[in-house]
C-alpha cells in the first residue's frame, strides 16, 4: 500500500489544508472561495520571492488582461479572510505594479493518512484494553507530523515528489483547462443546463433554477457568445443527459452541468464544462461553502471561471456587464428568485404568489429594478391567463415597468415588458416598436426580446416577413422553447400559412405533449380549413391536458356527436355566459363563438366590449381569420381604424 501524504500549512493561528480546501482560525472554519484559496496556496508555496501579477493571471485566469481587477478582488478576499491589512500587512505585501509576496512565518507539515488511520485503531484498542494489531511494513514515516527542516535533503526531495503527486489532482483540472485554452480557439456557443437541486427539498428549486437563469443572463451579455436561452435548457431539467447529444440538439460546442447544495444559510455550487465534441471535461470547479449573503460573489466566480474556460476574452463593456448588480440585498434577491420561479409556472395561483414575492423584494430594496420588471410581467400574465380584466392589472404592469426604467434605463428586460404593454394594452404601436428595438440593442442575445418583437411586428406592418425573420433569430437561441415555438405557429396562422402553422404546433407538442394552448391553436387552424372533426379532436386533447374530468370529456363528445360543430359551440356559448355572470371572461372569446354561430350583430357588440375593456386580442383583428365574416361590415372596419389610432 502506498501512503497518501497531505500538506498542511500553519500561519500563526490559521491552518490551511490544500487538499480539502480548508482554512481555519483556532479550529473554526474561515470561508474562502476556490479561486482566492488557490492563489493563497500559490503565494505560500512561492513565498521566497515576489510573485508577479502577470504570473498569477497566466496561472489562474489564462492570461486575460481583463481579469486584472478580478485579481485585485481575489487578493482582497484573501486579506479579508486572514484579517490582514494593506497598510501594515502581516501576511501579504503588495509590490505595486509588480506583484505580491507572502511574508508571514509558515510551518509546513505533511500528514500520512495511513498513519492517522493506524493511530486511530491503536487508540481504539487501547481504550478497549485489547492488544493492538500488528502493522508491519505499513508505516513509511514516523507517527507525527513531518517537519521538513528536521530531515536530510534527499528525504525532503522524496517527500516533495510525493507531495506533487498528491496535489496533482487538485491542480489537474485547472492545468488541463489552461492547456486546452492554449491549443484551441475560443468556444463560441454554450448551453447552461439547469443546476441540480442537491438538497432533496423541492422548495429549494427556486435557488438552483434562479442561479441557472442568472448564469444564462450574465453569459448572454457577452458579445459573440451564443448562449442557449432558458426555455430550451429547462427541457432537460431532472433528466439524465448525454452532453454530446445535447450539443447536437442545441447546436453548441460546450455544455455546463452542475449542482447547487444548500444547508441552512450556506450554499455550494459545483460546475463542470463539457465538450460536446467528445464529452470530455474542459474545466470543473466547486466553490467552498458560502453564506447565501455571498450568493452574488458565488455567481460572479462561476461566470468568470466559465468564461476563462471558454477562452473568451472580455471587452471592457463585457466586464462592466458582468460586474453589474441589480441589488446588494441578498434576501431581496432570493425573494426575486422565488417570484420568478412561481411566475414561470404560468398558473394563476402561482403568478399571484409571484406578485407577493416581488413586492416583498421591493420592500427590502425599493431600487431593485429587476423586481419591478418581474412585477410588471406578473400583472400582465394574469390578463394573459384570462383571470383578470385588462383595466384591473395592465395599468399596474405599466407602472411597474416604468419604475424599473426610472431606476435603470439600460435594463433590457424592462424595455421588453414595456413594449408588450404598449402593444397589447396602450395600442401604441410606434412606442412599442421603440421599446423592443431598445431591448434588442441592449441585449442582442435575448431570445425573449427577439420573439416578442417578432410577435408584435404584424401589429405595425402589413407584412409578416420581418416577423418570421425575428422568430428564426429567437429560435437559434431558444430552439426548444415551448412559448417561442407556439407563438411562431400563431404568426404563421395569422399569415394564412395554415399548413406551416399546423406543423409548427405539432413540433411544439413534441417538446411538450400536454401543452393545452397548442392544442387550442391547432383546433383553430383545422377549423378555418374546414376540418371540423380534426378541430374537435384537438379541443378534446386541449381539455384533457387542462385537467378536465373524464366525465366532462364524455359529455362534450356526446354533444358533438349529437349536435355537430355549431351545436357544440352553442353549448359553449351558454357556459361562457354563465361564467361571465360570476367573474371575468375575455369578451373576445365570445366574439369567436357568435361568429361561429353566424350571429354577426352579437359578435360585433361583443367586439365593441372587447375594445372598451382594451382586450389584448384587439390588435389582431385586422388579420384574424376567424373574423373574416365580419370584415365587410362598416362597424368592424371602424373598430380596426380605432384600434390603430387609439393610444
Amino acid at each position: 500500500m502506498v501512503a497518501q501524504l497531505h500538506k498542511k500549512y500553519r500561519l500563526g493561528d490559521f491552518e490551511l489544508e490544500p487538499d480539502t480546501l480548508r482554512l481555519t482560525y483556532n479550529g473554526s472554519s474561515v470561508p474562502l472561495t476556490h479561486k482566492p484559496f488557490q492563489v493563497l496556496v500559490y503565494l505560500i508555496e512561492h513565498r521566497e520571492r515576489v510573485v508577479a501579477r502577470r504570473e498569477l493571471l497566466e496561472k489562474f485566469w489564462q492570461g486575460h488582461d481583463i481579469y486584472e481587477e478580478s485579481l485585485t478582488k481575489c487578493v482582497g478576499a484573501i486579506r479579508k479572510a486572514l484579517n490582514d491589512a494593506t497598510e501594515n500587512p502581516r501576511f501579504i505585501v503588495t509590490h505595486w505594479a509588480e506583484g505580491y509576496r507572502f511574508i508571514a512565518e509558515v510551518e509546513e507539515t505533511v500528514i500520512d493518512s495511513e498513519i492517522q488511520r493506524i493511530r486511530g485503531l491503536r487508540i481504539k484498542y487501547e481504550e478497549e484494553d485489547q492488544p493492538a494489531p500488528k502493522v508491519e511494513n505499513l508505516i513509511l514515516l514516523p507517527e507525527r507530523s513531518i517537519r521538513f527542516k528536521r530531515w536530510p535533503v534527499f528525504t525532503i526531495l522524496a517527500l516533495a515528489a510525493i507531495t506533487v503527486t498528491a496535489l496533482g489532482t487538485w491542480y489537474g483540472m485547472r492545468d488541463s483547462a489552461k492547456t486546452a485554452a492554449g491549443s484551441s480557439a475560443p468556444i463560441r456557443s454554450i448551453a447552461v443546463l439547469p443546476l441540480k437541486n442537491q438538497t432533496g427539498q423541492a422548495e429549494n428549486d427556486y435557488l438552483s433554477d434562479g442561479i441557472t437563469e442568472s448564469l444564462i443572463a450574465s453569459l448572454s451579455q457577452i458579445d459573440n457568445l451564443k448562449v442557449i436561452a432558458r426555455g430550451s435548457v429547462f427541457n432537460f431539467k431532472e433528466k439524465e443527459v448525454d452532453p454530446v447529444e445535447v450539443g447536437r440538439q442545441l447546436n453548441v460546442a460546450a455544455v455546463m452541468m452542475g449542482s447547487v447544495r444548500s444547508n441552512g444559510d450556506m450554499v455550494r455550487i459545483s460546475t463542470r464544462l463539457v465538450s460536446t465534441e467528445d464529452g470530455s471535461v474542459i474545466w470543473a470547479s466547486e466553490t467552498a461553502n458560502r453564506s447565501l449573503i455571498d450568493v452574488f460573489d458565488l455567481q460572479d466566480e462561476v461566470t468568470h471561471s466559465t468564461l476563462a474556460a471558454l477562452r473568451v476574452k472580455l471587452t471592457s463593456e463585457g466586464e462592466r456587464h458582468l460586474a453589474k448588480r441589480y441589488t446588494n440585498n441578498a434576501e431581496a434577491y432570493q425573494l426575486y428568485l422565488k417570484g420568478r420561479y412561481h411566475w414561470e409556472k404560468f398558473i394563476s395561483k402561482d403568478v399571484e404568489k409571484s406578485i407577493e414575492y416581488f413586492h416583498q423584494a421591493i420592500n427590502l430594496d425599493p431600487n431593485f429594478a429587476l423586481a419591478f420588471t418581474g412585477l410588471a410581467d406578473a400583472y400582465f400574465a394574469l390578463n394573459g391567463l384570462g383571470v383578470a380584466a385588462p383595466n384591473d392589472v395592465m395599468p399596474k404592469a405599466k407602472a411597474a415597468a416604468a419604475r424599473a426604467l426610472e431606476i435603470d434605463e439600460t435594463l433590457a428586460e424592462a424595455h421588453t415588458s414595456l413594449g408588450v404593454i404598449k402593444d397589447i394594452y396602450d395600442w401604441d404601436f410606434a412606442g412599442a416598436e421603440r421599446e423592443f428595438k431598445r431591448a434588442i440593442e441592449l441585449n442582442p442575445n435575448s431570445s425573449t426580446g427577439h420573439y416578442l418583437y417578432a410577435k408584435f411586428l404584424p401589429d405595425i406592418q402589413n407584412s409578416f416577413d420581418d416577423s418570421i425573420k425575428q422568430f428564426h433569430k429567437a429560435l437559434e437561441i431558444d430552439p426548444f422553447s415551448v412559448g417561442v415555438n407556439k407563438d411562431f405557429g400563431e404568426t404563421l396562422y395569422y399569415a394564412r400559412r395554415y399548413d406551416e402553422a399546423i406543423e409548427q404546433w405539432k413540433k411544439t407538442l413534441k417538446i411538450e405533449p400536454n401543452h393545452a394552448v397548442s392544442h387550442s391553436w391547432l383546433a383553430r387552424a383545422y377549423e378555418v380549413k374546414g376540418d371540423y372533426d380534426l378541430a374537435f379532436d384537438e379541443i378534446i386533447k386541449q381539455r384533457i391536458s387542462s385537467g378536465v374530468s373524464p366525465e366532462h370529456i364524455e359529455v362534450t363528445k356526446e354533444t358533438y356527436a349529437k349536435y355537430g360543430w355549431k351545436g357544440f359551440w352553442q353549448e359553449q356559448l351558454i357556459l361562457a355566459k354563465q361564467r361571465a355572470n360570476k367573474g371575468y371572461v375575455e369578451p373576445y372569446f365570445l366574439v369567436w363563438n357568435y361568429v361561429r354561430l353566424g350571429q354577426r350583430d352579437q359578435a360585433l357588440n361583443w367586439l365593441e366590449r372587447a375594445f372598451e375593456s382594451r382586450s389584448s386580442w384587439m390588435p389582431t383583428i385586422k388579420f384574424d381569420p376567424l373574423l373574416d365574416d365580419l370584415r365587410s361590415d362598416s362597424r368592424f372596419q371602424s373598430l380596426v381604424l380605432r384600434v390603430r389610432s387609439t393610444q
